[in-house]
């Protein structure tokens, strides 16, 4: 899942900065909403109502987001997403992100940052203990380099079986940089996702298919940049080539940064009953989490039947 929010000012919340083995659940498989409402309900978790854009996948209910509160770092938000038809949980978000809890994404003290690498290493271990070691990229030794561009960033990954994947991120940076249109802003957060893997059962998804819908996105963008309207007509859907006027050409040309691109997440959207492929990219020089992606959908044929660029936006309360 990928939320756009908008931002609220709220207070940091007080609470204990230790981990409780409750915490971080990463047992889903068979677990229903059910169970982790009782969950959340014990460790005095409120229900989290945010405002904005939300992408729901294919057969999946509205996620449900709870707040628990924290001290000396962000409260975290925990994201649910689960099956509509049987409320079995597919995926859990953990999120610890100053721009949740904050109007801008303004530079951090040491002490906020230190408490932020507390918590990593403290998530590190936790995980370590039940599920060995893990893969990881990275480290958070070298304080000084949160002023700097790129500041200081780790990624972790486990992988216990053939059916699960859980994921553990964090980027601490006061850097801040303008040039023209594109803005570097400090950015402090963790992020931990807790993911079933499906097993490819679908045609949509095979490697052809998608070799052919990058095709169509890849010749679009070249026409686009070129400033052919015409041209790029060809990579869209019959059906809504007609809507791709020159109001709307110039839209996305305004909406679409000048840069390379790499693939951030690939699968199905379900809109109105029909499976579509679903490639989102973002920006090549992005952080692992980006904050702008571009959303396209592709019909049958490999051709984009719906493009939309995203900017994601904080979660509010």
């Amino acid at each position: 899942m990928y939320n756009f929010r908008s931002i609220l000012s709220i207070a940091f919340a007080i609470c204990s900065l230790n981990l409780s083995a409750q915490e971080i659940n990463t047992e889903i498989y068979g677990k229903k909403m059910n169970t982790f409402i009782d969950i959340e309900k014990k460790l005095g978790g409120k229900l989290y109502q945010g405002e904005g854009d939300m992408i729901v996948p294919g057969g999946m209910a509205v996620p449900l987001t709870f707040r628990r509160a924290e001290r000396g770092i962000p409260d975290l938000l925990v994201t649910y997403t689960f099956s509509k038809q049987d409320s079995l949980i597919d995926r859990i978000e953990y999120e610890w992100d100053m721009i949740n809890f904050e109007p801008s994404n303004k530079k951090q003290t040491l002490d906020v940052q230190k408490s932020f690498v507390k918590k990593y290493e403290l998530l590190v271990n936790q995980l370590n203990q039940k599920y060995g070691e893990r893969v990881h990229k990275g480290d958070l030794n070298e304080l000084a380099k949160i002023d700097l561009k790129g500041g200081l960033t780790r990624n972790d990954k486990w992988k216990p079986n053939d059916s699960l994947t859980i994921t553990l991120y964090t980027v601490l940076s006061n850097f801040y940089e303008k040039k023209g249109d594109i803005k570097i802003e400090p950015t402090n957060r963790i992020r931990l996702y807790v993911n079933k893997i499906k097993k490819n059962t679908n045609p949509e998804l095979s490697d052809e298919a998608i070799a052919a819908a990058k095709k169509s996105y890849d010749q679009f963008i070249l026409k686009l940049r070129a400033g052919d309207l015409e041209g790029a007509k060809t990579s869209f859907s019959a059906q809504i080539r007609n809507q791709i006027t020159e109001t709307v050409f110039k839209q996305l040309k305004d909406g679409i940064k000048p840069e390379p691109f790499k693939v951030y997440m690939q699968g199905l959207q379900n809109v109105n009953g029909t499976n579509y492929l679903m490639i989102q990219y973002a920006y090549e020089s992005a952080p692992e989490e980006p904050n702008e992606i571009i959303r396209v959908l592709f019909d049958k044929e490999h051709l984009i039947i719906g493009i939309q660029p995203l900017v994601r936006k904080a979660k509010v309360n």
